[in-house]
């Protein structure tokens, strides 16, 4: 059945070509330079902003575009449907599901009205719908957020087939460290095990289901069609699940399995433990990202290319290892959120120690802060996370290779947050990815 299903998934080639056939989903707590956890006033959901309804959709549970394995990317400077486009593509999923099928999602914050009315619809027709959520996306606690709507559509009930959990107020749902503020889940997926006809479809996104990550920032989605990878995540969110509902929660959990149907993709749950004895912020043995740097070769003759976009990014060992493999020959470029006060009032989402490490030391860093399109509109940011390779890895060249999830370049990322880094290791995928990259290198450099 699986190869039959397979041959069913094409693998887009072009970031444009997807971008111009699927219709594209944000955190509003961020890490402060000081390891303290702030509100970040740029990802704050604007209780005034009023949702943008999805475009004309098909009758719910019937087959819809082509599921297809690729990535798309919103565009907060471009038209409506562009903006809306990673939202709007999670709907399309939700509303291709059919009775019989389930939905599963892990999420931050959820204040989006339109992904709330598709998974009520959804669970209405049959589908067992099943949602954990933050703290953040009590209403009582974000203004618009979504959880006591869909407790009183869903249920709560976890005996039943659809429900939806918050995790506790204290912490997520697996991570109990409170490293500034109390840990958060963070997650952005969602699993569907049948829609538009094909099985097993992840939803990888670095986008939060709110209006401010629609309008004001740079976001990215990524769809695989794999059992194995669905597996995976399924895995996890059975552990958000029994952790989150009873008992205190763990210091660490790092699991990194790779699917058993494709070894191209692999999947890095956290929070991550420092070393016993150590200072979690210096202890790069077991800082993920910078590990992960290590493995690309970098010299003379071996110009591998580095490209990272970061929402917040603290990891001071990170920043030097860029720099490093800058001074190694390797091509090295940053594309950054510059909001001054990204991760709290005066705390910049890129860090000051970061910023002085790399400041005219990699082969081109911009800092995404525009003036936006409509006059009186909030500034323009990125809130992507995703490192790309092209080069020499684990001494294979002519790699391309993708990481992207919900796994920003902070502590509490690393340390406490329950998080997702997915590895792609896909040149199709790695492809779209570029293209998206090359445009913020562009827009974000300002004029």
């Amino acid at each position: 059945m699986h190869r039959h299903r397979h041959r069913r998934i094409r693998l887009l080639g072009l970031a444009v070509a997807l971008m111009s056939v699927v219709a594209v989903p944000g955190a509003a707590w961020a890490d402060g330079d000081d390891g303290s956890e702030f509100r970040a006033p740029s990802e704050a959901e604007s209780p005034s902003r009023a949702e943008s309804p999805s475009p004309s959709r098909l009758p719910a549970g019937a087959p819809g575009a082509p599921v297809t394995t690729g990535a798309i990317f919103n565009d907060p400077a471009g038209t409506t449907a562009q903006r809306n486009r990673i939202r709007d593509h999670v709907v399309s999923l939700v509303d291709g599901s059919a009775a019989g099928s389930s939905i599963t999602l892990s999420l931050y914050t959820f204040t989006d009205d339109n992904v709330r009315k598709a998974l009520i619809a959804a669970k209405d027709r049959g589908v067992a719908v099943r949602a954990i959520l933050d703290r953040k996306s009590h209403e009582t606690v974000t203004a618009g957020g979504e959880y006591e709507n869909l407790a009183a559509a869903l249920g709560t009930d976890r005996a039943r087939p659809s429900w939806v959990m918050s995790c506790p107020s204290n912490r997520s749902c697996v991570g109990n460290r409170t490293i500034g503020s109390r840990a958060i889940n963070h997650n952005k997926f969602f699993l569907f095990s049948r829609t538009g006809g094909v099985e097993n479809v992840v939803v990888q996104t670095s986008a939060n289901m709110t209006g401010t990550q629609r309008t004001d920032l740079f976001n990215n989605a990524v769809t695989i069609a794999d059992p194995g990878l669905y597996d995976n995540y399924a895995a996890y969110f059975s552990d958000q699940l029994k952790y989150g509902a009873s008992g205190s929660g763990l210091a660490t959990y790092y699991r990194t399995p790779s699917s058993a149907t494709d070894p191209a993709y692999k999947t890095y749950f956290f929070p991550r433990r420092e070393t016993s004895g150590a200072d979690y912020r210096k202890d790069p043995a077991t800082d993920t990202v910078k590990l992960l740097l290590d493995k690309v070769a970098c010299s003379s003759t071996q110009h591998s290319e580095v490209r990272m976009a970061a929402n917040l990014f603290y990891r001071d060992q990170i920043a030097s290892k860029l720099v490093a493999m800058k001074n190694a020959g390797c091509l090295v470029y940053l594309a950054g959120d510059g909001n001054p006060n990204g991760g709290g009032a005066g705390v910049p989402s890129l860090g000051k120690t970061v910023t002085s490490i790399v400041s005219g030391k990699l082969t081109q860093r911009v800092e995404c802060w525009e003036d936006p399109p409509t006059s009186g509109a909030p500034k323009i940011g990125l809130h992507s996370k995703y490192v790309l390779v092209k080069g020499t890895y684990e001494g294979v060249a002519n790699k391309k290779i993708v990481w992207t999830g919900s796994h920003n370049y902070s502590w509490q990322a690393l340390r406490s947050n329950d998080e997702t880094l997915l590895k792609i290791d896909n040149a199709a995928v790695h492809d779209q990815y570029k293209a998206n990259h090359d445009q913020l290198m562009r827009y974000c450099a300002g004029t």
